[in-house]
């Protein structure tokens, strides 16, 4: 993916004499600097461009898959980020962007097969870990949800979010002291975390049943 940088898109620049290859490169980095500025619309206008310069550019349809997400488009993200995987399949980051709309559209089968493919380039990423977690506790498969989320704390211990989703997986398994444990571990560093607070709270009814 092109780097943004802190300069203004040239406006009228004259790209004649330039290759193919050199204008989708051109606006890429257009696209990326306004995406950084959250100039959607512009970004997804520059990188129509580079695709229609770059069209089996794997990073071209990414990055415009991605501004269109940002942008609310959602249907026409996921075909992007599918042309994407067309063109390179293993690309992980179409995988994983493309899981969590899928996951935003309640197909979670579909969802937890990309996070999986996701996961196969990259394992150690612990965003993953907590997305697959996620879809697969929402599946009611909360053994292996507890698998996915404690693999997402190994790999990065203070992910507050992950080890929040794990107390809520433990809930799931009527596993109240772990809950209770993993609560407790984000409180003791965020004591107004109201999330966790809750979660202990029905972590403790539950013992009291």
């Amino acid at each position: 993916m092109s780097s943004p940088t802190d300069a203004e898109p040239a406006q009228g620049t004259n790209l004649a004499g330039l290759s193919d290859a050199e204008k989708a490169a051109y606006y890429q980095n257009a696209g990326a600097q306004y995406l950084e500025k959250g100039r959607f619309a512009d970004a997804i206008a520059q990188y129509r461009m580079a695709v229609k310069f770059s069209p089996e550019d794997e990073d071209a349809h990414y990055n415009l898959g991605l501004a269109l997400a940002k942008g609310g488009d959602v249907k026409g993200a996921s075909k992007e980020y599918l042309e994407a995987l067309r063109i390179y399949p293993d690309y992980p980051e179409a995988h994983n962007n493309l899981g969590n709309l899928l996951l935003g559209q309640g197909k979670l089968e579909e969802a937890e097969t990309h996070f999986k493919a996701a996961l196969q380039t990259t394992p150690d990423d612990p965003s993953v870990q907590n997305n697959l977690g996620h879809v697969l506790a929402r599946e009611g498969k909360s053994k292996e949800a507890i698998a996915a989320f404690n693999e997402a704390l190994r790999l990065k211990p203070d992910y507050v979010e992950a080890r929040y989703n794990l107390g809520q997986a433990y809930l799931m398994e009527k596993q109240s002291t772990q809950a209770i444990a993993e609560f407790s571990e984000i409180l003791k560093k965020q004591p107004d975390f109201e999330p966790a607070l809750r979660g202990i709270e029905r972590a403790r009814l539950l013992q009291a049943r």
